[in-house]
């Protein structure tokens, strides 16, 4: 089984960290202040805990798929990745319930950073399709 060729410049390391962390800052701090503005910071700070948790996913999963060689057992790659996502999981939840009664919209931050990683993951498909 071969993987397609990725197309486009090849990106540092460095590069695909600021590409997945620049986006849940800055929409962190949007919900800060927004949150500050209508008098609950709690809910800002709690969906950014949440953005950051997706955020840590992200390169958490970067990272995976930058060590993955052509022949490599996917069981390994299917194993860490549960691994990962029920640590995320589990730290939400507990955060979610040692923040009640707010702290439900720490899953709305994770749920947001998904969103946009499927959004960029879309686009980047469509792009590839575009192009040949």
């Amino acid at each position: 089984m071969t993987t397609a060729p990725m197309s486009g410049p090849a990106l540092s390391p460095g590069a695909r960290l600021a590409r997945i962390l620049v986006l849940p800052v800055g929409l962190g701090v949007l919900a800060i202040v927004l949150s500050a503005a209508l008098g609950h910071v709690s809910i800002g700070l709690l969906i950014t805990v949440g953005l950051a948790l997706g955020a840590v996913n992200g390169v958490m999963a970067e990272r995976a798929g930058s060590r993955l060689g052509p022949d490599d057992d996917r069981s390994v790659v299917v194993g860490g990745s549960m691994k990962r996502l029920g640590l995320i999981t589990v730290i939400a939840l507990v955060v979610a319930f040692a923040a009640r009664p707010n702290g439900w919209t720490v899953l709305v931050g994770l749920a947001v950073y998904q969103l946009m990683s499927l959004a960029a993951a879309l686009g980047a498909a469509a792009k590839e399709a575009r192009t040949g």
